[in-house]
């Protein structure tokens, strides 16, 4: 009981500091983000990324036109928002084209189509790096976007993935600004 009766009189003969206090640990407690971004370094360096978590990595075999391709796959969840950037080296064969790397690009587009249940657009400009796809999973809608270009050695997408209404414009921002291949020497 004297520790209440201590507690009470103190808050009563210094109200501005008991104040001050309660205001100093709720604005702490606000800065306390979900999104704890830190850079990662996604396929032995070849591209760096801001993610907003501690990265979950998977690398995925994909079948291109008879070559095989390692799609390398580095992940962040904040509650049930995904962040993903994905590499892929590009077979010698389609390094040396671009109507190949074209081809490719339109393959991985349109298998994250249908990956949401969206029908992939008749053409798309391969050329554009951002674009949103709205689609399903599980019965709930789901909006992904994405930011993907092919260089000539190499595809890489960056995806924010979740509810339409848990995705922010300034998390989906952040991200994008951050992914890029990294740079070569000169």
């Amino acid at each position: 009981m004297t520790s209440v009766t201590t507690s009470v009189s103190l808050l009563a003969r210094k109200p501005t500091q008991w104040l001050a206090w309660v205001c100093a640990v709720m604005l702490l407690a606000a800065c306390s983000p979900d999104h704890d971004w830190r850079r990662v370094s996604v396929a032995d360096g070849a591209v760096v990324a801001m993610l907003p978590g501690k990265p979950h990595t998977d690398d995925r075999e994909l079948d291109f036109e008879g070559s095989s391709v390692t799609f390398t796959l580095a992940s962040a969840r904040v509650n049930d928002v995904m962040y993903t950037v994905g590499y892929a080296p590009l077979p010698e064969k389609v390094r040396a084209s671009s109507t190949a790397r074209d081809r490719f690009v339109d393959q991985i587009r349109d298998s994250l189509y249908r990956n949401l249940g969206a029908s992939p657009p008749a053409t798309q400009n391969n050329a554009q790096l951002r674009y949103t796809i709205e689609g399903e999973a599980h019965d709930t809608p789901i909006q992904a976007q994405v930011m993907a270009w092919a260089t000539d050695d190499a595809f890489i997408e960056g995806i924010v993935l979740g509810a339409p209404e848990q995705v922010s414009e300034e998390h989906v921002q952040e991200f994008f600004r951050e992914l890029a291949p990294r740079q070569q020497p000169d």
